[in-house]
């Protein structure tokens, strides 16, 4: 099921790293006709230590056809990519 499938959005927003989904809720709406999909997947908020990740599918008839919302925790890689220093080990 492609609404899960795919890496986390903070990946082209330059925050790598695994992202623990908290909560997921998926919604199939219809049998998709033949052809190819297409699928947006996007988020509209990051605070707090956490995003929302919305993806929608679209079948090649244009119908919405499976929808999704999942809330997770960021990347705790982001720092690191956010232009901060790692911590020095000290022997």
């Amino acid at each position: 099921m492609v609404v899960d499938a795919l890496p986390p959005v903070t990946f082209d927003l330059g925050m790598p790293g695994w992202a623990p989904t908290l909560e997921l809720t998926a919604h199939i709406r219809a049998r998709p006709a033949p052809g190819w999909a297409k699928v947006k997947h996007y988020t509209r908020n990051i605070a707090g230590g956490y995003f929302e990740e919305d993806c929608e599918v679209w079948d090649s008839a244009g119908r919405l056809v499976a929808q999704a919302r999942q809330l997770a925790a960021r990347p705790r890689t982001w720092r690191f990519f956010a232009g901060h220093r790692r911590p020095q080990k000290h022997a």
